[in-house]
């Protein structure tokens, strides 16, 4: 939606351009970083049970999170954006005048919705993480299996 150059024209540097950072750049590096954080956490203290709705919890706040800030806010504000832009000019788009209109401030505002469960998620990913690392005892009743020696 926002590589063609005439797309590029009227809405580079607008929320369309927000939409794709922050749904590309999560959706790259922070759900990388968490998974490779996981791992770590495993390769750590492989004998530890998990306690999974923690992170089930953060799994899915966390994605629902920010489809929601993408919904609720950045997508509508910028798709408005873009429309000014085509209308009126790129100037206009960015302008205080705009911006500053009633629909656009609930439209910023809506992105609450979508920042409160994104942070129920990342609070429950700490959480689950400083409790691993924390936990000191082993509690797995079943043994480690250990590879047969010929």
């Amino acid at each position: 939606m926002i590589n063609p150059p005439i797309a590029l024209y009227y809405m580079q540097g607008l929320n369309t351009t927000a939409v794709h950072a922050h749904g590309a750049l999560y959706g790259v590096y922070g759900t990388l970083g968490l998974g490779l954080m996981l791992f770590c956490l495993r390769a750590m203290k492989p004998n530890l049970i998990w306690k999974e709705k923690p992170i089930a919890l953060a799994f899915w706040a966390i994605n629902i999170g920010l489809m929601l800030e993408i919904v609720l806010s950045l997508l509508p504000v910028g798709l408005l954006q873009t429309y000014q832009s085509v209308a009126n000019g790129y100037w206009s788009a960015r302008s205080p005048e705009f911006l500053q209109t009633t629909l656009m401030q609930n439209l910023r505002w809506l992105r609450m919705i979508g920042d409160t469960v994104f942070a129920v998620g990342a609070i429950a990913f700490v959480y689950f993480a400083l409790g691993l690392m924390l936990r000191r005892k082993a509690r797995l009743e079943v043994p480690v299996p250990v590879p047969e020696q010929v």
